[in-house]
C-alpha cells in the first residue's frame, strides 16, 4: 500500500487546520456504498462536504443520468431507497402528454392465469443549461475523474510513477474546486451509447504528455483531461477522440452544447 498522504488532493490542506474523514468518489446516494471509497487522509472534510452539497448534484439532475438511474433502480445503500423514482417529476417535467402503453401476451391453463407484460411509458423533456449549470457539471465530472485516479493509487496501489500532488493536476484541481478559471468552461467529452449497466468504471489514458480519465457512469460516458491547461483542454480532447472508434456521437459539455463525429 502507499501510504495516506495526510494532505487533501483539492485544498492542499494538511493537519491540524484540516480534518479528514472517508469519501466516495461516485456519489454513495447511486450505489457507491464501499466500492469506491477514498480512506481518511486524501479528501479534507471541508472540500468533500463542498463536493457533496454544491457541485455533485449538477450531475445527479443532468436529465440524461436521471433516466439512466429510474430505469436501472438505483439504490441508496444507507436506506436502499431508489435514488429516483420516477421518469418525468417536478425537476424534469414533460414537455407535453406523457403516452402510456401496455402489451399483455395471455396463457390460460385450467388452473393458471399467466401474463407476460410489456409496460413503457413515452415522453419529451427539454433541458436549457445555463452557463453556471454547464460548468457545474464539467466540474462534478472532473471531480470524480481525479478522485478515480486517487483511488487508483492510494486503494489499488498502481501506478506509482503518478504523483497526484504534481503541479500539473492544478488546472484541474482549481476548476473542480474552485471553478476558476471563470471563462472558459473547462470542457468535457459526453458520450452516449445506450449500453446501460448497473456498473460504473473507469480507465486512465494518456494522448502525448497529457493524462485523461474515462469515466463510463452507467453507461453514460465521458471523456475528461486532467492535466491540460484550460487553454488547451478544448483541442486535447478532440484528439482523443479522433482515435476512438468512428461513427460514435460525441458531444462537448463546455461553454455550449456541441456534436462531434
Amino acid at each position: 500500500m502507499i501510504s495516506i498522504p495526510n494532505r487533501c488532493i483539492w485544498c492542499l490542506g494538511e493537519p491540524p487546520t484540516a480534518e479528514f474523514d472517508t469519501s466516495h468518489v461516485l456519489p454513495e446516494c447511486v450505489g457507491n456504498a464501499n466500492q469506491q471509497v477514498l480512506p481518511a487522509g486524501i479528501v479534507c472534510k471541508q472540500c468533500n462536504n463542498y463536493f457533496g452539497s454544491k457541485v455533485e448534484p449538477a450531475l445527479l439532475r443532468d436529465p440524461l443520468f436521471h433516466v439512466i438511474a429510474v430505469l436501472l433502480r438505483l439504490k441508496d445503500p444507507r436506506d436502499m431507497n431508489e435514488f429516483r423514482d420516477y421518469v418525468f417529476d417536478t425537476e424534469h417535467p414533460p414537455l407535453g402528454s406523457v403516452e402510456r402503453k401496455l402489451h399483455c401476451d395471455i396463457d390460460i391453463s385450467p388452473k393458471n392465469l399467466a401474463l407476460n407484460v410489456k409496460y413503457g411509458i413515452q415522453g419529451r423533456m427539454i433541458k436549457s443549461y445555463k452557463p453556471r449549470e454547464l460548468a457545474f457539471l464539467s466540474r462534478a465530472v472532473h471531480k470524480i475523474a481525479f478522485e478515480s485516479l486517487a483511488w487508483t493509487i492510494f486503494v489499488k496501489s498502481s501506478p506509482t510513477d503518478m504523483d497526484i500532488f504534481d503541479a500539473r493536476f492544478e488546472p484541474t484541481r482549481k476548476w473542480s474546486r474552485y471553478g476558476k478559471p471563470v471563462n472558459p468552461i473547462r470542457p468535457v467529452v459526453r458520450l452516449q451509447t445506450f449500453d446501460v449497466k448497473p456498473v460504473w468504471e473507469y480507465r486512465i489514458w494518456r494522448f502525448g504528455e497529457s493524462l485523461g480519465v474515462e469515466l463510463n457512469l452507467f453507461g453514460d460516458w465521458y471523456g475528461v483531461s486532467l492535466t491540460s491547461s484550460s487553454e488547451k483542454a478544448g483541442d486535447d480532447l478532440k484528439k482523443w477522440v479522433g482515435s476512438q472508434k468512428p461513427n460514435y456521437l460525441f458531444w462537448f459539455v463546455g461553454d455550449k452544447l456541441s456534436t462531434l463525429i
